[in-house]
């Protein structure tokens, strides 16, 4: 495993655990539990799949040369885009409430948590 795969790995889990973090602290204060974590799991898996894609991309973007890059860059980055509007139509379109579609947003954010936890998991996957 190169040391791309091993910061992609580090990234994904402080997305995954700043789920779970928001999930045991937001459940108690919500009624609509159920909807609450499905926009949840729905966000984070969305910035899970962002990371990927991203990690993906940039390898790629390496073996082009720079006009093409510029040019790949631009579709990755609208693919990622038009990938969040999608899901937010889809949810829109079934109905699925206003708490599942902010627990989306929520989840969403994950991928920065991820990115600035990512140090800390470093160290933690480091020692074990």
């Amino acid at each position: 495993m190169n040391e791309d795969d091993n910061v992609l790995k580090e990234l994904i889990l402080g997305t995954i655990f700043f789920g779970i973090v928001v999930a045991f602290l937001g459940i108690w204060w919500v009624d609509e539990k159920s909807m609450f974590l499905l926009g949840l799991c729905i966000g984070i898996m969305l910035s899970v799949w962002r990371a990927v894609h991203i990690q993906r991309s940039l390898t790629v973007l390496l073996d082009c040369g720079e006009k093409q890059a510029q040019s790949k860059m631009v579709v990755s980055y609208a693919t990622r885009t038009l990938a969040i509007f999608v899901v937010l139509w889809i949810m829109i379109y079934m109905d699925m409430g206003t708490m599942s579609i902010l627990m989306c947003f929520v989840g969403l954010f994950g991928l920065k948590a991820g990115a600035w936890m990512q140090p800390y998991t470093h160290k933690v996957l480091q020692r074990g």
